[in-house]
């Protein structure tokens, strides 16, 4: 920022400025450190929190699929394929594919948004399984065709090595054919070390059983704390070759992939 200041309240401007920039570096730091100390319980449950208010308007939940989802959808689905949409959240994809004649159960961590779905479901008519845990606690109650992780939902799964957890679970639950459909967010920018430094101080003192890694990210909202792991190149490849998952359809722009077996 360019700001040209005359006189005694150059120096005062500066002064101020200066007692801003450390508060708000003092803020970012206080951040980690706090979330740091959470266990992992209570991450997911942050995780839920944030998520509960989130796409609750009717008129959000009816609006269908983004001209993104369709085009993914369109090239990798199956007329009827059995799905499992990990991450449905209100219902707003689940009742697309559900009108687009799928077989589809629901899958959130957030038990007001399954409320939510379950309603509109019956408003709308229509009938489908929906349940109420994270992925990685979730016993799949049969076999699908498709596997669908909910835009970037994928990464609201902290740690790899439980990301690569679910990713074999899935694997073992797909029929002949099947294929998992991703979305995520690529990391803009290489992630800072000094934050997941402060996150595993933090951890490391509090004795969590969370262990942050770099590209984990956190920040606060009206809603209470949002994390999200953020995948930089080649990272999101690592953990589909380690759950023994081939990538079949790649766009890292757009954060989003197509597994198979």
């Amino acid at each position: 920022m360019v700001v040209t200041v005359r006189g005694w309240r150059k120096a005062v401007f500066a002064l101020l400025w200066g007692v801003a920039q450390a508060f708000d570096l003092g803020a970012h730091a206080s951040r980690y450190l706090a979330v740091g100390t959470l266990r992992l319980g209570e991450l997911r449950d942050a995780i839920a929190n944030a998520w509960e208010q989130h796409g609750t308007r009717e008129s959000e939940i009816l609006s269908g699929l983004t001209p993104l989802e369709r085009a993914l959808y369109d090239r990798f689905l199956k007329p009827g394929d059995r799905i499992l949409l990990a991450g449905c959240g209100s219902g707003r994809d689940l009742i697309a594919l559900l009108k687009l004649g799928y077989d589809v159960d629901g899958l959130d961590i957030a038990p007001r948004s399954v409320v939510v779905a379950r309603q509109m479901l019956e408003r709308q008519g229509l009938v489908a399984n929906v349940y109420t845990a994270p992925i990685e606690a979730f016993a799949l109650p049969g076999r699908y065709d498709v596997v669908v992780f909910s835009w970037c939902c994928y990464g609201y799964i902290p740690q790899s090595e439980s990301r690569i957890g679910v990713l074999r679970t899935v694997k073992d639950h797909l029929n002949p054919g099947g294929r998992i459909l991703i979305a995520y967010t690529p990391a803009g920018r290489p992630p800072r070390a000094l934050r997941l430094g402060l996150m595993r101080f933090s951890a490391w003192m509090a004795r969590s059983d969370w262990n942050p890694e770099l590209g984990d990210d956190v920040w606060p909202g009206v809603d209470g704390i949002h994390y999200e792991h953020r995948f930089s190149a080649g990272e999101f490849e690592a953990e589909a070759r380690a759950a023994g998952l081939a990538v079949t359809f790649h766009e890292m722009e757009e954060g989003v992939a197509v597994l198979t077996m």
